[in-house]
């Protein structure tokens, strides 16, 4: 993760009151990526190895192994795709250290990732391809167009024109704090956090966390949607 993070770049933009980050890929989402190429590797193929291949437009991840039961990735259903794990040691494990949830839902949880960064576009959902012998992850960038990097403004545009359902429940174009920021930015990168990580990850407590969260949320900023495991937060900023 330390290597693509080095590879793939962000853009931001200046909103009124906090800087919102545009990145063109979902942090977790390429985790997820990797944890599933890691339980799904078939090691009886020798020579094979995990690649990591990074262009302007895209990350690819590529490994040994194809669909167990023999049909394709790409003329299936992700939503219906039965776990079934090469190393189911590696994957128990990786439970355990919270890599993953242990009934499988590695694609479609990618898929969702990705879906609720801010300057997601229609037709930028992750891809999966199997052949012979390998199995393909493709990430596309959202902050990439057919040929050049895609303007900030008109991802900025693109953000701020589905703001209109979402009321600002107390108007202020003061700044925001820059522990506040830091949620921000963890929410983009993923948004499925739990307030306990993100009071680990700021060193904080977890009453504080709430605080700055209800902040957030009474600025018309931070929104909460969805029920149980598919809960996640979503950035709401005003142009």
């Amino acid at each position: 993760m330390d290597f693509i993070k080095n590879y793939i770049m962000s853009g931001w933009v200046k909103m009124p009151n906090c800087r919102l980050t545009l990145s063109g890929y979902s942090n977790r989402a390429i985790f997820e990526g990797l944890v599933n190429h890691l339980i799904h590797r078939d090691d009886t193929i020798m020579g094979g190895e995990i690649h990591i291949d990074i262009y302007d437009d895209r990350v690819e991840l590529v490994s040994p192994g194809a669909m167990l039961d023999g049909t394709q990735i790409q003329d299936r259903d992700i939503f219906k795709v039965p776990s079934m794990r090469c190393n189911p040691v590696i994957a128990d494990v990786f439970t355990q250290l919270d890599y993953m949830e242990k009934r499988g839902s590695g694609l479609r949880k990618m898929r969702e990732l990705m879906e609720k960064l801010p300057n997601f576009l229609q037709g930028k959902e992750p891809q999966y391809q199997t052949e012979a012998t390998s199995f393909y992850t493709t990430f596309y960038n959202l902050n990439w167009n057919e040929n050049e990097r895609t303007p900030v403004e008109e991802i900025a545009n693109r953000v701020n024109s589905t703001l209109e359902k979402y009321p600002v429940k107390r108007n202020t174009n003061k700044p925001v704090g820059r522990t506040a920021q830091r949620i921000i930015d963890m929410v983009i990168s993923n948004p499925m956090i739990t307030r306990e990580n993100m009071a680990d990850e700021l060193g904080i407590s977890l009453d504080g966390v709430k605080k700055q969260i209800k902040n957030l949320r009474e600025r018309g900023i931070l929104t909460h949607e969805g029920f149980d495991k598919s809960d996640y937060w979503r950035i709401i900023v005003k142009p």
